[in-house]
């Protein structure tokens, strides 16, 4: 028994004495970048991160981002939250992957609570940060953590959800998903005021190409609508009709739906 603890406590002495120098210094910095959330003050982003920064963003599909991008979305988060506490953090010191000792960059695990500003309600979210650092700055940084999950789960209780089921031609089905792929296609859809999220498939049973659409309202989508039918330059609709059963009556637009839940 003597003897483990003797291990255990050269094992600790040896940890400590192999801390890399920056690394108390650089974990104030990690820090104060958490505070900003915390305390909703951007001053303390600016003041720690380096304009050359190279961020890993959460936000599904944008990788590495640089100092603009990664700005914008810590806006986001503060524009966006109160009530906002990095709960439990475990920080840790990281180390150099080739020599497999301490470079003074540091890591941070903990779960971030706060509630949203528009909807009033409360997020729960694990999450895990690293950060590296160059003259007295964060150069590098990484948030792995469920950030669409995060957004949706604390979003409006009511969505305007809008559902259309295209009836597609036997054998047109490569064509018409060609159109939705193209700039002209569910990338105008999806970039248009008031439109959230897009989601598309096929139905091969039934030869239906379903696209769900999530708007900030009806109103919005009606307009989009009446631009798409009447006046959209591009002429999408009028090289989708030929490849429907029946034209303009293999489309089905279901709109004004209620009763929106999300689990």
């Amino acid at each position: 028994m003597k003897k483990t603890l003797l291990i255990i406590l050269i094992f600790v002495v040896s940890s400590c004495s192999n801390e890399h120098p920056d690394y108390a210094a650089n974990k104030e910095l990690a820090q104060k970048w958490v505070e900003t959330f915390e305390t909703q003050n951007m001053d303390l982003w600016e003041e720690v991160v380096s304009e050359d920064v190279v961020d890993v963003s959460p936000m599904y599909g944008m990788g590495q981002i640089d100092y603009a991008s990664s700005k914008q979305i810590a806006e986001f988060y503060v524009d966006n939250y109160t009530d906002v506490k990095f709960n439990n953090p475990v920080w840790l010191p990281g180390i150099d992957t080739l020599t497999m000792k301490p470079d003074g960059s540091v890591r941070a695990y903990g779960v971030w609570t706060g509630k949203s500003n528009s909807t009033g309600r409360i997020f729960t979210l694990p999450s895990y940060h690293n950060f590296g650092f160059k003259d007295g700055k964060i150069i590098s940084t990484g948030e792995y953590f469920d950030a669409t999950g995060m957004v949706n789960s604390v979003g409006p209780v009511e969505r305007s959800v809008i559902v259309v089921s295209a009836d597609i031609k036997k054998g047109k089905y490569e064509a018409f998903q060609e159109l939705m792929k193209s700039e002209a296609g569910l990338k105008t859809t999806r970039n248009y005021e008031g439109c959230n999220h897009v989601e598309s498939f096929f139905n091969e049973e039934s030869n239906k190409y379903i696209v769900i659409e999530h708007w900030d309202s009806y109103e919005l989508y009606n307009a989009y609508a009446d631009w798409r039918f009447n006046e959209d330059p591009s002429g999408l609709v009028k090289e989708m009709l030929p490849l429907l059963n029946g034209g303009e009556n293999g489309i089905s637009i279901f709109s004004n739906n209620s009763g929106y839940g999300f689990y």
